[in-house]
């Protein structure tokens, strides 16, 4: 069998219960910069991570969306209402150099989808409509079966067990 070189850009989703979205997200970002791709980092109701940090400081293009509460619990239908005009107006900014990236990371995508702070209208859209070669990359729990079934690539990651399940929170510089 041969393989052809192809440049020809796919999606790619990483979910699942399991720990290491983002971080194979994030490694496929660094192998991507290794080749010399041109890179954009879209972080989704995150604040304060290491790899925030590191991008902010090496030249990547890294942008954030981080509402006042990432979970939304105590939010009334005004103020989710809200939220969604806030998102919008983001994503319509965060993507509209598109044609210029190679690889486009959109860290916890899912939970947005999931939670209805991010119509599946927009993804569709990207997805139907990105430049012919760029890669995206998408991650986060819980996304809809008709997301996933427009994606080239979807690898679950499953937990098999967590410190979290001992009690243990997020440690700074593994999980965050």
């Amino acid at each position: 069998m041969t393989f052809e070189k192809s440049s020809l850009g796919f999606v790619h989703i990483y979910t699942g219960e399991g720990k290491g979205k983002t971080s194979a997200g994030m490694g496929l970002v660094i192998r991507a910069l290794g080749r010399g791709l041109k890179v954009k980092i879209i972080q989704l109701f995150k604040r304060d991570t290491g790899e925030q940090f590191f991008f902010e400081n090496s030249g990547v293009k890294y942008l954030q969306f981080k509402p006042l509460h990432p979970y939304f619990k105590n939010y009334d239908q005004t103020q989710i209402e809200s939220l969604k005009e806030e998102f919008l107006e983001f994503w319509t900014e965060s993507l509209k150099d598109i044609d210029e990236y190679d690889l486009i990371l959109i860290d916890e995508l899912g939970p947005g989808l999931n939670w209805m702070i991010i119509p599946e209208s927009l993804v569709f859209d990207l997805i139907e409509n990105k430049p012919k070669n760029t890669e995206l990359i998408f991650t986060g729990r819980d996304f809809p079966e008709s997301v996933k079934e427009r994606a080239d690539y979807v690898s679950e990651i499953k937990k098999i067990k967590h410190p979290y399940d001992k009690g243990i929170f997020a440690r700074e510089g593994i999980e965050y």
